[in-house]
């Protein structure tokens, strides 16, 4: 064999040799099926029905938990009451507040006009003060919503918002219509807060 073939065959075999000694894949690596295999136990696992015992510690749990939130609601609940009893009661007592703020200019000039008619004897005078405080005070009472109720002579009788105190004979308006109005009535906002009192055509009564 000259040298040329030996060195040949020298190299076939190095490269054998080397083909073998590669491993595709480790012996200690798992397969792809041993890898399915367990995931599909845990799945299994998962799946399996719950011990009795696991379910009273599941529903125990969810009981517990239902329970704060009970007593959370519970202390929302009642904290929200006593904050509305405490809104009512200052609205009760204060309530007023902007009537009076308005009124308030109203009495301070009725207290001007006593001293101004004690000082000055003439009635025209006396009589005009009076007139303006009272034109100011019907604007107050105005803009607070209060409404005058102050049926006219010969107007129809309505118990909704008049009172009849006597009843008399006329022969200026029809029976069964107001002949005299005593005392006006008032309405707030639409409801009824004094009727106005009135003398009614009609028999005459004591």
């Amino acid at each position: 064999m000259s040298d040329a073939e030996e060195k040949e065959t020298i190299e076939s075999e190095e490269a054998d040799f080397a083909s073998e000694s590669v491993k595709p894949e480790s012996a200690d690596a798992p397969d792809a099926t041993e890898e399915s295999d367990a995931a599909n136990m845990e799945e299994v696992a998962e799946e399996r029905p719950l011990t009795i015992e696991e379910q009273l510690e599941e529903a125990k749990a969810r009981a517990d938990e239902n329970y704060q939130n009970y007593l959370r609601s519970v202390a929302a609940l009642d904290t929200y009451k006593r904050r509305v009893i405490r809104e009512k009661d200052d609205l009760r007592q204060y309530a007023l507040s902007g009537l009076l703020e308005s009124v308030l200019p109203v009495y301070d000039n009725m207290g001007l006009g006593l001293m101004s008619a004690e000082q000055d004897a003439d009635p025209k005078v006396v009589v005009q003060g009076i007139k303006m405080v009272l034109t100011q005070f019907k604007s107050v009472l105005g803009e607070n919503g209060v409404e005058e109720i102050t049926p006219g002579k010969g107007d129809a009788f309505d118990h909704n918002h008049h009172e009849a105190v006597q009843s008399q004979p006329s022969e200026e308006v029809e029976d069964g219509t107001i002949l005299q109005l005593i005392r006006k009535g008032f309405m707030l906002n639409g409801r009824l807060v004094r009727p106005a009192t009135v003398i009614v055509a009609g028999a005459e009564t004591e």
